[in-house]
């Protein structure tokens, strides 16, 4: 018989999804950045203003979020 070192804790459930999609909406966000700098037309550069950095704003604010509810957790705050 052969002793499997212990399993790593798992994170918690809650930052890690708001991580995850703060990391997305920052995907969508360069993407969308991307293609507006490999094609610049003023629809693609509407949709950059528009979608591209409201993308990177919600990205920010999910991040912020997370990191708030972790010290909180971690009664830091």
């Amino acid at each position: 018989m052969t002793d499997a070192p212990p399993a790593p804790p798992k994170p918690p459930a809650g930052p890690v999804r708001l991580v995850t999609a703060a990391c997305i909406q920052a995907l969508v966000g360069v993407g969308i950045s991307l293609l507006h700098f490999l094609s610049p037309t003023p629809l693609l550069f509407a949709l950059f203003m528009i979608v591209g950095q409201g993308s990177f704003g919600l990205a920010l604010l999910l991040y912020v979020i997370a990191i708030i509810r972790d010290l909180r957790k971690q009664k830091v705050l």
